[in-house]
């Protein structure tokens, strides 16, 4: 009787051993680094996250049970790609031209017992110049067909309406002058003339 107590006691502690050795194994896999880390702060936007896990990753056909966002305070996603799967690392790439202010990130993965896991942590961005647009210089409008030629017709109305030369304007002044010369010469002939007599 003291034989089968003992056997059955014995039994007890090694099943019992063995549910404490196997509640560790099948705790899901958790973060061991990332990068960005939780709560830092860059002084420059990162180009990818990387999540490393304890443990490695189930990889399942084309990344469905691998899950990943990077969001700024605005609600806009900055992840530019599919995540990466590689043992124990997921890696995803990110969007240019992140500015300064605090970005989440939330994950999904497949730990390795099977099981889906997911969580979230922050870092933010301090210090990046903002983007500035380049300066747009303001053609002139190039001259129409109409405007061009209300402009030529001006020139044209212009030079019409300067006096041109009037080339008979001397005849008269000549006409005068011939004829007081030649009263003047039928004068001196009078005058000989009455001299003779």
């Amino acid at each position: 009787m003291f034989r089968i107590r003992t056997v059955l006691a014995t039994a007890a502690v090694a099943v019992l051993a063995g549910l404490g050795v196997a509640a560790p194994a099948s705790a899901h896999d958790t973060i061991v680094s990332s990068s960005p880390g939780a709560d830092e702060q860059l002084s420059a936007a990162p180009e990818e996250v990387v999540l490393v896990f304890s443990n490695e990753l189930l990889s399942l056909d084309g990344n469905t049970g691998t899950a990943m966002i990077v969001e700024d305070e605005s609600g806009k996603d900055w992840v530019a790609g599919e995540p990466v799967v590689e043992a124990d690392t997921v890696t995803v790439p990110l969007e240019p031209g992140m500015t300064d202010g605090t970005y989440l990130v939330t994950w999904k993965v497949v730990s390795s017992d099977g099981h889906p896991t997911s969580g979230d942590y922050s870092f933010s961005i301090a210090g990046v110049a903002p983007t500035e647009a380049p300066a747009t210089e303001t053609a002139e409008p190039e001259p129409t067909e109409s405007a061009t030629a209300v402009t030529t017709q001006a020139e044209v109305t212009d030079e019409a309406e300067v006096p041109a030369d009037d080339e008979s304007a001397p005849w008269p002044l000549l006409i005068g002058l011939g004829v007081v010369l030649l009263a003047a010469v039928v004068t001196f002939i009078v005058i000989l003339a009455r001299k003779k007599r």
